[in-house]
């Protein structure tokens, strides 16, 4: 898959078990909002990101990527998200869901899956990987 002029490179979300509903599979909740229209996945950082995108993200649990979508970073998120600490969120356009997850050691990230702590920088290889192990 190449870079278009559709979208830029954006991030693999790694999403933290001490920040997940034990209850709740990440996977079934991105699908069920994936159906809804213009739905949100919220995300903390210390400062938040810009507005802006399209972006491609991967979205990361337990060590395996269970999903890949197009989205746009917005700021405008309810008050009440804001007081939990969540200042911006991805507006996701278009979710997909590979035949299997794909590992994070399987992308080769390198020092990038090390130095993380909740977003690593996409390249295109890592992107044409993930597609190519995830088919």
């Amino acid at each position: 898959m190449r870079r278009t002029d559709r979208f830029r490179l954006g991030w693999i979300l790694v999403h933290s078990p001490k920040c997940a509903d034990p209850k709740v599979s990440i996977a079934d909740e991105l699908k069920s909002r994936a159906r809804k229209p213009n739905p949100l996945w919220h995300w903390r950082l210390a400062s938040p990101m810009k507005e802006g995108g399209p972006y491609s993200l991967l979205f990361a649990y337990k060590g395996k990527v269970f999903a890949n979508a197009v989205a746009s970073v917005t700021r405008g998120v309810r008050e009440d998200m804001k007081q939990r600490g969540f200042l911006f969120a991805f507006r996701l356009t278009a979710v997909g869901f590979p035949r299997r997850p794909v590992s994070l050691l399987e992308l080769n990230l390198g020092r990038r899956a090390r130095r993380h702590h909740s977003l690593i920088r996409l390249d295109e290889e890592t992107l044409k990987k993930y597609h190519e192990l995830g088919s």
